[in-house]
């Protein structure tokens, strides 16, 4: 991954095979259908989690975001 700041390279991550995209694929279509048969409010409560632990991360996440739009942290 570029830095939009200074053209840096600071992250580099391995390209997939056309083999792993498609198991990719066909895992999130099985996660899907299971989701779809879940009732609602345990979605919700689900989704209330992934919400928590993710404001949990802000200070984790927050710098990262920035840096990858090329943005201060505070804009």
């Amino acid at each position: 991954l570029k830095s939009p700041i200074d053209g840096s390279i600071y992250a580099e991550r391995p390209v997939a095979t056309d083999q792993a995209i498609n198991a990719a694929v066909e895992r999130a279509k099985a996660a899907q259908e299971k989701w779809a048969e879940t009732p609602i409010v345990e979605r919700g409560k689900y989704m209330l989690a992934m919400l928590e632990a993710l404001v949990a991360m802000t200070d984790e996440i927050v710098p990262e975001i920035a840096w990858q739009m090329g943005r201060p942290v505070r804009y």
